[in-house]
Order: structure tokens, then C-alpha cells, then sequence
């Protein structure tokens, strides 16, 4: 019999610096993969291109972060110091390493 809790998660590392009590902390997460119906919302809040693109994007990013390991939820602040160029390429990374372990044999 095929058990589906037997399959070893993996997990996207990701590293931030974060303000707390005005003083900047390392913080690394290890963010699971996501359900599908969080892979089809982020997917759609990503390619969003209208004038909420930068909120939506916001809200993607905030999901994909506050899934991790040990279930610490990225504050709304943390994202808002977050840059556009910063935004793109978690999304990219995160979107890439998802390619990259669907493919992988193991």
C-alpha cells in the first residue's frame, strides 16, 4: 500500500533581514511547498497587471513566506520593506525551486 505521510517534505530556504525592537535581524525560513489551491492563488496574484499589482503581489509573497517550518507569520510590515525588485525575485526563486523539485527524481 502507498503511503502519502511516508514522502519527505522539502523545503525553499530563504534568508530576510527584518527590523525589531529598531534593530535588524537575520531571519531564514524554510517555506514548504505549497497546496494547490495556494499554488493556484499565488500563481494568479503573481500575474496580476493592474493598478492593485503592487498589494497583490504584496499578498502572494505573504503567503508564500508565512507557510514555513516553524509556522512563524511574516508580519504585513516585513513585506512593505520589501522592494519591487526584491518581490520579483522571491517569486522567482520560489517558482524556479518548485520547477526544479517537481522535476527532481528523488
Amino acid at each position: 500500500m502507498f503511503d502519502i505521510n511516508t514522502i519527505s517534505k522539502r523545503y525553499f530556504s530563504i534568508k530576510l533581514n527584518i527590523e525589531i525592537d529598531e534593530e535588524i535581524k537575520e531571519l531564514v525560513l524554510e517555506v514548504e511547498p505549497p497546496k494547490l489551491k495556494a499554488l493556484k492563488k499565488i500563481t494568479a496574484l503573481s500575474k496580476v497587471k493592474n493598478e492593485d499589482t503592487i498589494e497583490e503581489l504584496s499578498e502572494a509573497i505573504g503567503m508564500i513566506l508565512s507557510k514555513n517550518k516553524s509556522k512563524y507569520n511574516v508580519p504585513s510590515e516585513v513585506i512593505d520593506e520589501l522592494d519591487l525588485d526584491q518581490m520579483s525575485e522571491i517569486l522567482t526563486a520560489y517558482f524556479g525551486w518548485l520547477a526544479k523539485t517537481k522535476n527532481s527524481p528523488n
